[in-house]
Order: structure tokens, then C-alpha cells, then sequence
């Protein structure tokens, strides 16, 4: 049934629109907020005759109070879900990056620079600047930045990330100062992010405010 669920859930996911602008709520998304917690949005039709709103609803809560139960506490908590002229809208919220890339078995990560090295991600990437026309960065520029914040993702989806967005790899069209679209379902995809106030964890370890 878990299967089932994640295979119903990660086929809306990949054949949602990505398209949209900055802003809406139209599209298929990833909200990223400053406590750490992933908002997932997902927009898609659903006005087949087979498909069923409360079995769906019923499925989903109830891999998602196994996944809880498991985890100890609520990591993952189902905000609402509605069908309107046949076009279904489910908004979930996740803990942390990690709890959605568990649920889903969907690579994502969000954090520091440092941190994405240390879990071991291939940072041997180059990314475009988002604010400077033609500007590149590579390996060892990232691994400078590595207070800056990163996220790193394998699935097309639109990101929206709590600051400006300065860098990206290929396969991701940055569309505003805090929205981008990710295309490549194929390879890991990268967004560098400005932060623009410490957050509680990095105050503690003394983190720096970039």
C-alpha cells in the first residue's frame, strides 16, 4: 500500500507543471523556510473518473502517521487537500529536508555549503550566477562558501527558497530573486542562496551572518 501511495504522490509530482510565475501557488512546489521546515506543494489534475479524493486523503494521512509513528514525533504533517474544476492541490509540510527526501526516497538537501560536502554531495559542479550575466563559479569557489546555504535536489519541481538565489546549475531557471524551476529529473541540481539573518542553530556554533 506504501508503494502505492508514494507511486500515486511521486507521479503527480513529475507530471506536474513547473512553469508559473514568482509567487503563485499554481504550480508544483518546494517552499524552504528559515526554521529548516519544507513546504510541498502539489498541483495537478485530477479530474479522472477513477480517481478518488478520500481514498487518496485516507492513504496518504495514513502513510504519514506510520511515518511519524516511526520517527518518533510529527515530521510530517498534511496542511490541507482540495480538488477544484478538477485540479487537485495538496499542501504538506515536512520537518526537515531530510524527512521529505525519506518519505519520498527523492534526494534533498538543504543547508550549509559545508554540510552538503560533508554528506558526501558532489560539489565538482559549475553554476551560473543568477545576478551577473555570464559569471561562473566551480569547485573550489563553492567549497569557499561554505556558510552559504544549498540546496540540492533531483526531481523537476519549482524551488522556493527563503532568500535571493545566487547561484544555479544547469537544468534550473531561475525565474525571480527567490523562485526557480529545476528541469533535469536526471541529474542533481543546485541552488546557492543568500541568508540573510543567522538562524538559532548557527548563533549556537557560532555560525557567520553572509
Amino acid at each position: 500500500m506504501r508503494k502505492m501511495v508514494l507511486l500515486l504522490l511521486a507521479t503527480m509530482l513529475l507530471l506536474a507543471g513547473c512553469g508559473g510565475n514568482e509567487g503563485t501557488e499554481d504550480v508544483t512546489s518546494l517552499e524552504f523556510r528559515k526554521n529548516g521546515q519544507v513546504v510541498h506543494t502539489i498541483v495537478e489534475d485530477f479530474s479522472a473518473s477513477y480517481y478518488s479524493l478520500d481514498e487518496l486523503q485516507s492513504q496518504v494521512q495514513t502513510q504519514v502517521d506510520s511515518y511519524n509513528e516511526s520517527a518518533g514525533s510529527e515530521r510530517i504533517k498534511v496542511n490541507s487537500t482540495e480538488v477544484t474544476d478538477g485540479v487537485i492541490t495538496m499542501v504538506m509540510t515536512f520537518q526537515g529536508a531530510e524527512d521529505y527526501s525519506s518519505f519520498y526516497r527523492q534526494a534533498l538537501f538543504c543547508g550549509t555549503v559545508r554540510d552538503a560536502f560533508s554528506a558526501g554531495y558532489d560539489l565538482d559542479v559549475e553554476l551560473v550566477s543568477a545576478q551577473e550575466e555570464g559569471t561562473t563559479i566551480g569547485r573550489q569557489d563553492i567549497l569557499e562558501m561554505g556558510d552559504r546555504h544549498i540546496i540540492v535536489v533531483r526531481e523537476p519541481i519549482v524551488i522556493r527558497p527563503y532568500a535571493d538565489i545566487l547561484y544555479a546549475s544547469s537544468g534550473v531557471e531561475v525565474s525571480g530573486s527567490r523562485s526557480a524551476t529545476v528541469t533535469d529529473s536526471a541529474a542533481l541540481s543546485y541552488i546557492i542562496f543568500r541568508l540573510n539573518k543567522m538562524l538559532p542553530m548557527q548563533q549556537e556554533r557560532g555560525g557567520k551572518n553572509l
